[in-house]
């Protein structure tokens, strides 16, 4: 069957013990059971294994992903639907346990099966960007703006539950003049056709236009590097989220091999987020680990510790503010637990002594 990979689990559904910390803003360990059902239990469950660990999460939540994206030659690949699941399962050994997909070549995404042990996936379906305006291996079909409505409510047939738009990107194939690639109109009527149907919008946003793909009635704004505080203040009463995707947005202002142009906008980028994270915090914008195509759970987690928020408030964001922003609360099917404590040192994210996602055992 296309796109389904086999999840490589110990064990499959059954009844556990948790002891720990329960993160990310716990701060006495405590005992629970989770039942054969995944149901969690404040009383002891029959023949529960205790589950090692003294640290414990619901699951990590990538609420920026592309699992149907790799790289060949330096330059973004398109991967099939049997090795986007081989990709979920991978990253469900990892902790994690939900996955909003942002964006697949083709909208592949859509044709993978759910399998035991993959994480829970909520996808966007294809990119939605005009000819020219962005990766031309990945962007099977381009979008004029008189067909955005129309393609949008193309994919939501297709059972995508959000949109993803490309709002502004370089001229390809120099990859200058970043500039929007749709009005302000067009995205306020994607939004409204879209949200209708029951489905919702995330817009690549990455320039001075940002205030208008906001007011426009998107629900996320993906990296979001030119926001300023009053477009923050307008997210937040509008309940849109954020996710900056901090390893793609400001990496590169650490990397020996890239262009010093692109470090030096990086760099940018990143003084603007140590502004900018902590106020969104604080104003109540639902913040969101999101690892792109390039980063990692921890890698994430770690730079918004590093840019301002509160160590609880980073693992937050890769946690229970996304569960929530996308209706999807824990339960016992999900658990994580770790040795040390990440709020001291996120990196130890990377390393779970145990995980069960979907009420199954992968390690």
């Amino acid at each position: 069957m296309a796109g389904t990979a086999e999840a490589p689990y110990l064990c499959q559904v059954r009844a556990w013990r948790v002891d720990g910390v329960e993160l990310p803003y716990g701060d006495r360990p405590q005992t629970w059971w989770v039942d054969g059902a995944g149901r969690r239990s404040e009383q002891p469950v029959l023949d529960a294994e205790a589950l090692p660990g003294r640290f414990v999460a619901w699951g990590l939540a990538d609420a920026h992903a592309h699992p149907a994206i790799g790289t060949a030659n330096g330059v973004p690949a398109a991967r099939d639907a049997e090795e986007t699941a081989a990709q979920l399962v991978a990253w469900a050994k990892e902790g994690v346990a939900l996955v909003r997909d942002v964006g697949s070549p083709a909208g592949v995404t859509l044709e993978v099966v759910p399998a035991p042990g993959m994480p829970a996936l909520t996808a966007a379906g294809r990119f939605l960007a005009p000819a020219g305006r962005y990766f031309p291996e990945l962007l099977v079909e381009p979008v004029a703006e008189e067909q955005l409505v129309s393609a949008a409510l193309a994919e939501v047939d297709r059972g995508a539950r959000w949109v993803k738009v490309i709002g502004d990107f370089p001229r390809v194939p120099d990859f200058t003049d970043p500039a929007p690639t749709y009005s302000a109109t067009a995205l306020a009527r994607l939004c409204a056709a879209v949200h209708e149907r029951g489905a919702r919008v995330a817009v690549h946003a990455t320039t001075a236009n940002v205030a208008e793909v906001v007011a426009a009635g998107v629900d996320s704004v993906e990296h979001g590097t030119a926001l300023d505080e009053g477009t923050l203040q307008e997210m937040a009463r509008r309940g849109t989220a954020w996710t900056p995707t901090l390893c793609a947005a400001s990496g590169m202002a650490d990397d020996p091999d890239a262009p010093p142009e692109r470090r030096a906008v990086a760099a940018e980028a990143r003084e603007r987020f140590r502004e900018l994270l902590p106020l969104a915090v604080r104003v109540g914008v639902p913040v969101l680990a999101g690892t792109d195509a390039v980063g990692t759970m921890a890698r994430e987690v770690a730079l918004l510790a590093q840019l301002g928020l509160d160590p609880r408030d980073a693992l937050a964001a890769a946690t229970v503010v996304p569960r929530s922003f996308l209706g999807v609360e824990p339960d016992g099917a999900d658990v994580v637990t770790y040795d040390d404590d990440p709020r001291d040192d996120p990196m130890v994210l990377a390393r779970p002594v145990a995980v069960v996602v979907g009420g199954y055992r992968l390690r």
